[in-house]
């Protein structure tokens, strides 16, 4: 029996409300609106001034806009306020942690 008999099965079995409730729902399945695209910005640019900049910002907030840096602050709201005043309107903001510089080796005992 394919999962659709399966379903028709149960359903058919259903008291005549839940039938109802049930061709309701499946209706409301039919004439969902599609899921919304939203459009995604590449951030390579600002991505790559990160990899070369980021010793300088160790544990600071900073605002890259392209491969320009807009702030850099120990408090992410200072640095977001300043991107904001500089027109940004969805500002790149990260916190650049401290790189390791050995990898992580659990000690098993």
């Amino acid at each position: 029996m394919s999962l659709e008999e399966a379903i028709l099965y149960k359903v058919s079995h259903l008291a005549p409300a839940q039938q109802e409730e049930m061709l309701r729902f499946a209706d409301a399945l039919q004439h969902r609106s599609p899921a919304r695209l939203v459009p995604s910005r590449d951030r390579s640019r600002e991505t790559d001034w990160l990899k070369e900049n980021r010793g300088k910002y160790t544990d600071q907030w900073v605002v890259v806009e392209g491969a320009r840096l807009v702030a850099a602050d120990a408090d992410a709201l200072k640095a977001y306020a300043a991107a904001k005043a500089a027109g940004i309107h969805v500002p790149f903001v990260i916190h650049v942690c401290p790189e390791d510089p050995l990898p992580f080796v659990p000690a098993w005992s």
